[in-house]
């Protein structure tokens, strides 16, 4: 199933006419958010930050729009009734992308947090602005004031714990030790009571998300050897929780799958292994058996 991802740039008339060319009533393929790139990785220096990088002291980042017309843009496509989400992964970028939400909206956003009860699907709250449901792609670099922000502007946070395993050999030289404790926060997330929709950003990362997994519930690196402030941590519950409860719900879609529940769509796959069980290591070597979409096997491990 495809959730298309328009760019956020594109003229307002262009957008609306491919929404109406995938509406929501396909859940093969429909259009979903309007994408923007606040900034660009940490890897390359480009991520947008409040202050210069530990590594780099003339550095802070490329920020990618001017924010007043990040704003008139964002309220915009709000108006349409777009949900809209943003690349950011320095906390630049994330002030950068709250601030337009919060210029845009006055309060659009979410509703209840699915991951903050484990293994469970919540609702929306009713709200009398449009439930957009507004999210941050990455967020990898957060303050406590950002977070709660979050929570007051009822923002998804949309992140990948497999980014955890690859940039905990820089990000620490990266950051400093006083950012780095506030980064890939995703305890700190869920404390706050803030919807975590977990993906794997393949093909960026592998796409199939036990490596995320094992990241989320250990913080540690795949050699077992080094670990990334493991306060931020979450249970195998919350993990599996934001990757299926939590991405339902950031498209919309908890209705329709998250669960194995009467009346869902039956996605769901068969693994080799009860990952919720063994040891978090195992759980990089899980296999997957068997593939249902639809009620139907597409897949089947020979």
């Amino acid at each position: 199933r495809i959730t298309e991802w328009l760019p956020f740039d594109a003229p307002l008339d262009e957008l609306e006419s491919k929404r109406k060319a995938h509406p929501q009533s396909d859940n093969m393929l429909h259009t979903g958010m309007l994408k923007a790139f606040m900034d660009g990785s940490l890897g390359s220096h480009t991520a947008a930050l409040l202050e210069p990088y530990a590594d780099d002291p003339k550095n802070s980042g490329l920020p990618q729009y001017d924010q007043a017309k990040l704003n008139e843009m964002t309220k915009a496509r709000v108006l349409a009734g777009f949900q809209v989400g943003f690349h950011a992964i320095g906390d630049k970028g994330v002030q950068m992308a709250l601030d337009a939400f919060a210029a845009s909206t006055g309060h659009v956003g979410t509703g209840a947090s699915p991951v903050k009860a484990e293994r469970s699907s919540a609702a929306p709250t009713s709200n009398s602005a449009p439930n957009l449901r507004l999210r941050i792609e990455h967020a990898q670099v957060t303050t406590p004031m950002e977070i709660a922000r979050f929570k007051e502007l009822k923002v998804i946070a949309s992140m990948q714990p497999n980014h955890l395993l690859t940039d905990m050999n820089w990000a620490l030289a990266r950051l400093g030790p006083q950012r780095a404790e506030h980064s890939y926060a995703w305890a700190e997330f869920v404390k706050e009571g803030v919807t975590l929709a977990f993906g794997t950003d393949y093909p960026v990362e592998p796409v199939a998300p036990f490596r995320g997994l094992y990241a989320a519930i250990t913080r540690r690196s795949e050699n077992g050897k080094s670990d990334y402030y493991p306060e931020e941590k979450l249970t195998i519950d919350q993990a599996i929780a934001a990757y299926t409860t939590g991405s339902a719900f950031a498209e919309f879609a908890e209705k329709d799958k998250g669960l194995i529940a009467p009346g869902m769509l039956a996605d769901f796959v068969v693994l080799d292994q009860d990952i919720t069980a063994v040891a978090p290591p195992k759980i990089l070597q899980t296999k997957v058996l068997r593939t249902v979409v639809g009620g139907k096997t597409v897949y089947e491990a020979k």
